[in-house]
């Protein structure tokens, strides 16, 4: 997003993650646009009441996009309505955000989930069943990002080391 800083970008998705993500780009542009193929969004109503107050935001509802427009670089984006009309966006670039859906069931037999279905664990990503580490998207962590999912990755196989050896005392330090 900060390579985008004062350029039109566009988001496409309806629900948390679409919406977050364009409040965060209206902190580092004056336009975004939000294409979302519904009327109606499934974000949440705290988020959902912070778009309907950004004014930077510009909705373009019951929308899909079609085609992105550029040869080495976005120039534009097209989309079509419910009713079949046609706009073009002139924008530099383009987020997809159409969230994401943890999968755990693998495990929701052996620790303890949260009401989204998420793993949940402590800092050290420990889970309700000793033995068991859990690191990234699927747990209680609330950014979902890949250098956090990194980051609890290593954290969780240093533990799981000390837990397979046996290591009492401080973590290891590598």
């Amino acid at each position: 997003a900060p390579l985008f800083k004062n350029r039109p970008v566009a988001v496409i998705g309806g629900g948390n993650s679409a919406v977050e993500g364009a409040l965060e780009l209206a902190e580092l542009t004056d336009k975004v646009y939000l294409i979302h193929r519904r009327d109606k969004f499934r974000a949440d109503e705290i988020t959902s009441e912070k778009l309907s107050k950004n004014k930077t935001i510009k909705l373009e509802l019951n929308s899909q996009a079609t085609e992105i427009v550029g040869d080495k670089n976005v120039e534009s984006i097209k989309i079509e309505n419910k009713d079949k009309k046609t706009k073009e966006l002139k924008v530099d670039g383009i987020f997809i955000e159409i969230g994401y859906v943890v999968d755990t069931k693998m495990v929701e037999h052996l620790v303890k989930l949260n009401k989204t279905k998420e793993i949940i664990k402590d800092e050290r990503c420990a889970t309700s069943c000793p033995g068991i580490f859990a690191a990234g998207d699927v747990t209680n962590t609330p950014f979902k990002q890949t250098v956090i999912s990194a980051g609890e990755g290593a954290v969780a196989a240093l533990e799981c080391y000390r837990y397979v050896t046996g290591s009492k005392g401080s973590p290891i330090d590598w």
